[in-house]
């Protein structure tokens, strides 16, 4: 029976990493089934759902200490539900991408409305870049949702370009594709 584990580590960045966590899953009979893989700061995070079988997942969730030693990596290992074992009300999925001068508030602001109406963060991503000609630092964040049936998107989507209007950032909130 297939197994999941969420497979959740970090540490300093440096090249070859995502080489040896990977060998290590493979020479071990475990399969990434998905994963999100980034440097923040000077860190290296990584947040991977792992299948196994039997013997392997048995294994790997006693193995910390392993992959921990041959990567410099702090590893924390959690069985978890296959995705499709995910029981959420019906939903439509959403795209949400918020844009514009950063500072101290933006995801607060937005993930509370989302919240407020029941609205699941699937994934999130923000990033600060500075502008092409001026080097003012510009805040994005692009996040998935799914958005539960009963919710009024012309509502939501009204809410949300009125907390953009406050901040003064674009947003925009579109059916995924």
């Amino acid at each position: 029976m297939k197994r999941y584990i969420l497979l959740t580590a970090i540490g300093p960045d440096r090249p070859g990493l995502v080489n040896e966590v990977s060998a290590y899953l493979a020479r071990n009979g475990l399969n990434i089934e998905s994963s999100r893989m980034a440097v923040l700061g000077g860190e290296f995070a990584i947040i991977t759902l792992v299948s196994a079988e039997g013997e392997a997942a048995d294994r790997l969730l006693t193995d910390a200490a392993t992959i921990a030693g041959e990567t410099g990596l702090q590893v924390f290992l959690k069985p978890t539900i296959a995705p499709d074992q995910r029981a959420l009300a019906a939903s439509v999925p959403y795209r949400l991408v918020a844009a514009g001068m950063d500072h101290q508030g933006i995801v607060h602001e937005l993930s509370r409305e989302l919240h407020r109406n029941h609205v699941n963060i699937e994934s999130l991503q923000t990033r600060v870049e500075p502008a092409p000609v001026s080097g003012t630092p510009i805040f994005t964040m692009e996040a998935s949702v799914a958005v539960p049936a009963a919710v009024k998107i012309r509502d939501l989507r009204r809410a949300l370009l009125d907390i953009g209007d406050a901040l003064n950032v674009d947003i925009e909130f579109e059916p995924e594709a």
